[in-house]
């Protein structure tokens, strides 16, 4: 339940709290950046995931990676998870993220930390993780997503800018291509990861932008399940049947791979 709030206090916070990506009204008619068309609603978003979260999150868990303001934070808390951690690279976004969850009453766990590392460092698991906005701000997506699949215990959701067009089908890749054949990447249904080498849309935190195909292939890799298209932009899965890393080592496909050719080249 929101508490009630001073309205030209609260307008104070917000201005005083930086610059809001997340477009959220926090009392009637007061919203954080309703002018900036750089800033956007999140009640958007939630309208695709929400049909797929329980109503009642007694006793879970939830990680928000790149959680700017919170909004899914503070939705996951008010519908009574247990413990919400929120995990954000920029350190204006913690006064942010406090004030949102004071308004609505609810508590959320902040860390000021780049994702690479807390992804790495961590050794909790959570039941549920949002990765929203993010895989085009990582140097290293695929080493997120490889330890995002050690965290889950139950549902990932997952938005990205997709490029290109929707795929149609009408390419049935092979499990294996020889080096001379090349005509396959120049295919539009093929799996693409196009590189920024400087900026997009005005922004140097822009790196990767994946097709459809690519981003499920990405997520395949680090051994998630049933990947569902819930938007035109938004995924969820489930994590792996058995975690690709134990707490010491990884083992997933193409380390074992490796370690076959190794052993072959020996005998």
């Amino acid at each position: 339940m929101a508490c009630v709030v001073n309205a030209d206090s609260l307008r104070k916070k917000i201005a005083e709290s930086g610059f809001w990506y997340q477009n959220i009204e926090l009392a009637p008619g007061i919203w954080t950046n309703p002018t900036d068309p750089k800033a956007y609603n999140p009640r958007e978003r939630w309208g695709i995931i929400e049909p797929y979260i329980p109503g009642d999150l007694s006793g879970k868990t939830v990680l928000d990676l790149g959680c700017n303001a919170g909004f899914f934070a503070v939705r996951m808390k008010q519908r009574g998870a247990k413990r919400v951690v929120a995990v954000d690279v920029a350190p204006w976004v913690r006064r942010q993220i406090e004030l949102v969850a004071e308004v609505f009453g609810v508590d959320v766990e902040v860390h000021i930390s780049d994702v690479h590392e807390f992804c790495l460092e961590t050794r909790e698991t959570f039941d549920y993780v949002f990765f929203l906005g993010l895989l085009y701000h990582l140097r290293h997506p695929l080493l997120v997503l490889d330890r995002i699949s050690c965290l889950l215990r139950e549902r990932l959701f997952v938005q990205t800018p997709i490029v290109g067009r929707e795929p149609d089908g009408s390419l049935k890749l092979k499990d294996d291509y020889p080096s001379s054949e090349t005509d396959v990447f120049e295919h539009p249904d093929f799996p693409k990861l196009f590189f920024i080498e400087k900026k997009f849309n005005g922004d140097l935190s822009n790196w990767w932008f994946p097709n459809e195909n690519c981003l499920q292939a990405m997520l395949r890799s680090s051994g998630f399940r049933r990947i569902s298209r819930i938007g035109h932009d938004t995924f969820m899965c489930d994590p792996p049947h058995t975690p690709l890393f134990d707490g010491t080592s990884y083992n997933y496909v193409l380390g074992e791979k490796m370690l076959q050719r190794e052993t072959e080249a020996n005998e």
